[in-house]
């Protein structure tokens, strides 16, 4: 009998704003949470007493009245109630809404273009590495928000990803996150494309003979050894493109320093296939003949 009786009760409900204007931002900080007062029978009440996660009540923008500041305006959410009760059953009765008036500040809405930041962690299965560079689709983003906050942005990152075990080439969404400093602002999207290109590499060995550069005519420049073997990772798939033509390592004369007999060997050119070109003698003697 107590429960078929009619109540009121105060209620909190988490809030969203509809129909925000496409061109201005709002910078004050809006409630997320209401306090509704409702009016029904107890058994309607109770269920809300009892609930663990409340419908969402909507409270229009366009609702808001100019106020004698510029850019500020208000709404008298109690100049509302039926448009908040027209959001529950009919047996529900909003009484009283607290707070009774949301301000509104807004500023002029501006874009500024950042490029983006990937925050990706790759590990590899053993002898697969990546083949080329992380490419991301788009490498620039839109950033929506007031003048004084983009001027203190200059990038936009991802959220952190750790990938591990690769060895397929890797096609995926990567997430935007906010910092704390970009809470006020809106990215013109969410997510970008990554792309990493994963191949299977081997280890190849060359015997490359030294040459010598910058030698002045008339002397003879010989190099002890005068070849040196040269390992380098390749792709599976272009092991069979590579010859020793490719390659050219050599010392230069020009690098000859007073009191030493050798000679730093440098890579001169190597092909763009292959990666961690490394040299079995980085420094060879030397002796000089007319």
């Amino acid at each position: 009998m107590s429960l078929s009786k009619e109540y009121a009760i105060v209620v909190s409900f988490p809030v969203k704003y509809t129909n925000l204007p496409a061109d201005k931002l709002i910078v004050n900080q809006l409630p997320e949470i209401i306090d509704i007062e409702i009016r029904s029978s107890g058994f309607n009440l109770l269920i809300y007493k009892l609930k663990q996660h409340r419908e969402t009540v909507f409270i229009d923008i366009n609702d808001a009245k100019v106020s004698s500041t510029k850019n500020n305006y208000f709404i008298s959410c109690n100049n509302h109630l039926d448009k908040i009760t027209s959001q529950f059953s009919n047996a529900i009765k909003v009484v009283r809404i607290k707070p009774d008036t949301v301000f509104i500040n807004y500023n002029k809405k501006i874009s500024k273009t950042v490029p983006v930041k990937v925050n990706v962690n790759l590990e590899f299965a053993e002898q697969y590495q990546q083949s080329d560079s992380i490419q991301i689709e788009p490498k620039f983003v839109d950033v929506l928000g007031t003048d004084e906050v983009l001027s203190k942005i200059s990038f936009v990152e991802t959220a952190i990803y750790n990938l591990k075990n690769q060895e397929k080439t890797i096609l995926m969404d990567l997430k935007l996150v906010k910092s704390a400093a970009m809470k006020q602002v809106e990215f013109s999207q969410n997510t970008v494309k990554m792309k990493v290109n994963v191949t299977k590499f081997t280890e190849a060995v060359l015997e490359l003979p030294v040459n010598v550069e910058n030698l002045p005519n008339g002397l003879n420049l010989k190099t002890f050894p005068d070849k040196i073997t040269v390992k380098y990772q390749v792709a599976f798939n272009d092991y069979g493109k590579i010859s020793p033509s490719d390659f050219k390592i050599a010392v230069d004369y020009s690098k000859i320093e007073q009191g030493s007999n050798k000679l730093k060997v440098q890579i001169v050119k190597f092909p763009t296939n292959v990666r961690s070109v490394k040299l079995s003698n980085e420094r060879v003697e030397y002796i000089i003949r007319k």
